[in-house]
């Protein structure tokens, strides 16, 4: 095939020119092209690495970064095929006594955006939407880019960039929502256009060429002159599935296949994890995936002469192709030329009735391995938790400086708990405005989001550590001071419940201290400045009788009982007596069913206090029994 490029090569070289313009530097006008390499493909920006020479050394700076356009004049009065950039490298490549040689290479404004690594967030917006947010930040205009769309895009309520390029960004949003980018010549220059169906293909005006293979090549008529046909099993459908919290009843999952008729391809890849969030999404997702590989099936390698092949161009020849009927569309060209030797081509191509869609390689999508700082965040501060009916926080990154309001820079996010369950059982202590919260992300996914845990820090310093010999106490405590302790210092131990309200109310069992550590008594102490009660509704058993090691019986009141027999005892005795001496006896038969019926293990609602030693009650006032 290349002897028959030569042969066309000899009847267009003399007439064939390419050139470099650089308007910002005057020296630009003595470069002279001696070869070229432009390499197009449909989503991604193209490259023209030019081979050049010139008469005098050159000045980076005159090249470096600038505006750039290279020309490719076919010279027989048809227009010029042009690439409207800027130089991204500059390479100095010879130096003779007669002239120097260089390699520039021109991409597209576009091709900058690789070199802003970036970690940012968008919120509640489509992906065209961020990809405008993305180019207009870089100060490109409307007349620069344009969207050519037909699917109803979704808002995504959170996208996170996470040390990415923009381009990588962008790249990575094309990927994942079904859409492809060319480049077209413009009125005030070039542009990046976005479609996503095949209604955003270069239909006009029409290119239709012949089909020659090497003989039967014709002088100056541009050709296809080589096709290869390249088709492979693809699966015959996608099935994908994922798991919404905030739809939790079942597993959303969506299948597709978008060839029913075509009985070459086989099985069904599983997709778990594709962040949709309804069952319309999960659809879409596995149509993404069937398209994308049906996309691939069948691939055409071709070479040409023709100078329109550009990524998305509709391509028809006077040579039927089975699966592509109403012709190909372009998504891959590499133009050459030089000096010696006439323009050639080599292209890819698809059916032009395939959506194409970028390869699906998610293996590279990015994913977040471990935590990233950032802090609860509510409107003006708010004295407790701000957090959603469904009990979610809103954080600031710690890497994000956007001017975001206050409570609105992430959308809630849910908090892992230790303890989480049905019934609306759970572990949940609020979170208040600067604490320190470690984002963790669900499937590694930067995408999902979620409050892993919180920590202290320089400002919020810990409950525990060396000092005042806080290592061996274990505390909860909430911002108002409410407390519950152990201690485990070996002959301290304690455990306190308390609270700052009724003058601290406060129950302490074990080892008692005050504020300065300082002894002040052991066993249990209930404690309030306020009104205290103690209520059992079954009856209330009071005891001063030990059961070492917390053993016997909750109402273990033998000792007791034994005390109230004696006493019934005497005071049948006394009642003998004073029946003897005509006297008022005491009822003692009344006292016994006290005894039987309601006092003995509390079989009533009584009240029983007993004490080995002694019982005695005083007041400052009134006493009444």
């Amino acid at each position: 095939m290349a002897e028959g490029f030569d042969a066309l090569g000899a009847t267009l070289s003399g007439q064939q020119q390419y050139f470099l313009k650089v308007p910002g530097a005057a020296s630009a006008g003595a470069l002279s092209v001696v070869s070229f390499e432009a390499v197009e493909r449909l989503g991604e920006p193209y490259a023209v690495t030019v081979q050049l020479t010139h008469p005098a050394e050159l000045d980076r700076a005159d090249y470096l970064g600038k505006p750039a356009s290279f020309i490719m004049d076919p010279g027989d009065g048809s227009a010029p095929r042009t690439f409207a950039g800027c130089i991204m490298r500059f390479t100095e490549t010879q130096q003779t006594r007669d002239f120097h040689g260089y390699e520039f290479i021109v991409e597209p404004l576009v091709a900058r955006l690789r070199l802003t690594r970036s970690t940012r967030i968008y919120q509640h917006q489509t992906a065209p939407e961020i990809i405008e947010a993305i180019l207009r930040r870089h100060e490109l205009v409307g007349h620069q880019f344009s969207f050519r769309l037909r699917r109803q895009y979704p808002q995504h309520a959170f996208r996170f960039q996470y040390q990415m390029s923009d381009w990588e960004t962008i790249r990575l949003l094309m990927e994942q929502e079904g859409l492809y980018s060319y480049f077209l010549p413009g009125k005030f220059g070039e542009m990046v256009v976005f479609g996503d169906d095949i209604d955003h293909y270069l239909y006009k005006p029409e290119l239709r060429v012949p089909y020659r293979e090497t003989a039967g090549l014709e002088a100056g008529v541009e050709a296809v002159i080589g096709l290869r046909t390249i088709a492979k099993t693809v699966p015959a459908s996608f099935l994908v599935a994922d798991y919404n919290p905030d739809l939790a009843w079942e597993p959303l999952k969506g299948e597709a296949n978008v060839a029913r008729k075509d009985k070459t391809t086989y099985g069904q890849p599983y997709v778990f994890g594709t962040h949709h969030l309804d069952f319309e999404g999960a659809r879409w997702e596995a149509q993404l995936r069937h398209e994308a590989a049906m996309a691939s099936q069948v691939v055409y390698e071709g070479e040409s002469n023709v100078l329109e092949l550009r990524p998305a161009r509709i391509l028809r020849m006077d040579l039927a192709l089975a699966d592509a009927p109403n012709g190909q569309v372009i998504t891959e060209v590499i133009h050459t030329g030089a000096r010696d030797a006439a323009y050639r081509n080599t292209f890819k191509s698809i059916p032009s009735d395939r959506r194409f869609r970028l390869p699906l390689d998610e293996a590279k999508w990015p994913k977040i391995q471990g935590t990233l700082s950032a802090r609860i965040t509510s409107p003006s501060q708010y004295q407790y938790a701000y957090l959603t009916q469904q009990g979610y926080y809103t954080v600031r990154f710690d890497f994000d400086f956007e001017d975001w309001p206050g409570g609105g820079e992430c959308v809630p996010l849910r908090l892992a708990k230790p303890f989480a369950g049905a019934l609306q059982t759970g572990f949940h202590f609020p979170l208040i405005d600067g604490t320190e919260a470690a984002i963790a992300f669900r499937d590694g996914n930067p995408n999902k989001p979620y409050i892993a845990h919180v920590h202290h820090n320089s400002r919020q310093t810990d409950l525990i550590t060396n000092q005042d010999r806080w290592l061996s106490r274990n505390v909860i405590r909430t911002q108002s001071d409410n407390k519950l302790e152990f201690e485990d210092w070996e002959g301290q131990e304690h455990v306190k419940l308390s609270t700052e309200h009724s003058g601290k109310s406060q129950l302490t069992l074990g080892h008692m201290v005050d504020g300065k550590w300082k002894r002040r008594g052991e066993g249990f102490e209930l404690r309030t400045s306020g009104w205290g009660a103690i209520r059992g509704g079954k009856g209330l058993f009071i005891t001063a009788d030990d059961q070492p090691k917390a053993s016997g019986q909750q109402l273990d009141m033998a000792p007791a009982q034994r005390l109230l027999e004696q006493a019934l005892q005497q005071s049948q005795a006394l009642a003998e007596t004073a029946r003897a001496a005509q006297a008022l006896a005491a009822d003692c038969e009344r006292q016994q069913a006290l005894l039987n019926d309601s006092l003995k293990q509390l079989r009533a609602a009584g009240l029983l206090a007993s004490a080995p030693a002694g019982i005695a009650l005083v007041s400052g006032a009134d006493l009444q029994t």
